[in-house]
């Protein structure tokens, strides 16, 4: 750890023992809070953030915290739980998927897991680890390796592999995350395909809940999870986190063009409501069908990003669904370095630049009712406003222009790319 006070990050299962889990490192004298994902029934049911020491006593302390912050989302997970829903509608989905007790630990649907890296073996060892773990069978593991520099990624996962037959490498030449993710549904062996990144550690219920999620719903052509922080030692990480709040969605949702609508005046196409990259499963068939990732957009390619806020209107605008499953529980290692979170913010808001881009070429989306909702800014401000306070960031400033800067100049780089 660094020399400034960190906060710890831990787990708690309430049906499991009295052990807070580690998701990164040891708690040490050194942490001076703890946040702690509570879960029942291994579904996640909110965060408690509470003093990191006495650790002898934390468990404990989460409990009790739990059953007094938390009391309204047991009470709701239980009764969902106890439910008995048999016909389709939002709230019959929700109780069907609520509960991991009631995710297939097999069934006569297979999931390709598709993992897209470049250039990162050690990240991707730890990713391929996780998903050893995942409790899920027929499963396959299918690493698009893109545009790499070397062979050490090949070597990796051939060695991996001849201790597990669900292992297998695929190289895309083409630079880019949207050629690496075409490349991956290509080579997929089965229909129902995962996506996730090197940086990110499956929960072992993860395929489970992916696959109960679309067998709930037949209209369902994409299921999202939750991103939850793995560690919140350094700034840069508690910036990102308190920025983007992937991981603050604890009850499942469903979204479409018809009755599941989002409030905002930009729906759908505010699609980072609709979950993230790094955590997020389709239909191939559904995504092939509207021409699969734009391979203008996505990381290492001309926009930087952008290509899963992308494919998630796509589906929603093609008169499929989008389904949230935060039992689909994914750990994302947040960048810990200054500069790699200042060239991460500048992409994010170059891909958004991008994506929005698109939408107006198209004519899906006016600039004047971009203009007009200008609401969703401000709230992008204030979330900027917090991130900066609660990480307390040297520079926090800059990354709010870097990320602005970011939005003008990937609108104006999607924009040129177009004409061509």
């Amino acid at each position: 750890m660094s020399g400034e006070p960190g906060t710890w990050v831990g787990m708690l299962d309430l049906d499991g023992d009295e052990t807070v889990a580690a998701l990164s490192c040891p708690i040490s004298d050194q942490h001076v809070d703890a946040r702690i994902l509570v879960r029942k029934h291994e579904a996640p049911i909110g965060y408690v953030t509470l003093p990191a020491q006495p650790p002898s006593t934390l468990a404990k302390r989460t409990r009790q915290a739990a059953e007094s912050n938390l009391a309204q989302a047991l009470d709701r997970h239980v009764g969902c739980d106890s439910s008995q829903a048999l016909e389709f509608g939002a709230q019959d989905w929700i109780d069907r998927v609520c509960c991991p007790r009631r995710h297939p630990a097999s069934s006569g649907q297979g999931l390709s897991v598709v993992v897209c890296t470049r250039d990162r073996p050690a990240m991707l060892r730890e990713c391929l680890r996780a998903l050893q773990r995942a409790s899920y069978s027929p499963l396959e593991i299918l690493v698009i390796d893109n545009a790499p520099s070397g062979d050490e990624t090949k070597l990796l996962v051939d060695s991996i592999a001849r201790a597990d037959s669900r292992i297998s490498y695929a190289c895309e030449t083409k630079p880019g995350l949207s050629n690496a993710r075409n490349r991956g549904l290509s080579e997929a062996k089965f229909d129902l395909v995962a996506f996730t990144d090197d940086d990110a550690l499956v929960d072992p219920g993860w395929p489970s809940a992916l696959i109960a999620g679309f067998t709930a719903d037949a209209r369902a052509a994409c299921i999202t999870g939750m991103i939850s922080a793995r560690s919140l030692e350094s700034s840069a990480e508690r910036y990102y986190d308190s920025r983007y709040l992937y991981g603050e969605a604890f009850t499942p949702r469903v979204y479409d063009l018809e009755v599941h609508r989002d409030s905002s005046p930009l729906y759908p196409f505010n699609a980072g409501i609709f979950g993230g990259g790094v955590n997020f499963a389709v239909r191939r068939e559904a995504v092939q069908a509207i021409g699969g990732f734009d391979a203008l957009l996505g990381a290492g390619g001309p926009s930087r990003g952008g290509e899963d806020l992308d494919i998630f209107v796509r589906i929603v605008l093609a008169g499929s669904r989008i389904c949230y499953l935060p039992s689909a529980l994914v750990w994302h290692q947040h960048r810990a370095d200054e500069r790699e979170l200042a060239a991460q913010v500048y992409a994010y808001g170059h891909g958004l630049g991008a994506y929005l881009a698109k939408r107006l070429i198209r004519r899906e989306m006016s600039l004047r009712a971009l203009l007009r909702n200008f609401s969703s800014s401000k709230h992008i401000a204030r979330r900027m406003r917090k991130a900066s306070a609660s990480s307390k960031l040297s520079g926090r400033r800059r990354l709010a222009v870097s990320e602005v800067l970011g939005v003008f100049v990937g609108a104006f780089c999607y924009w040129r790319l177009s004409l061509r």
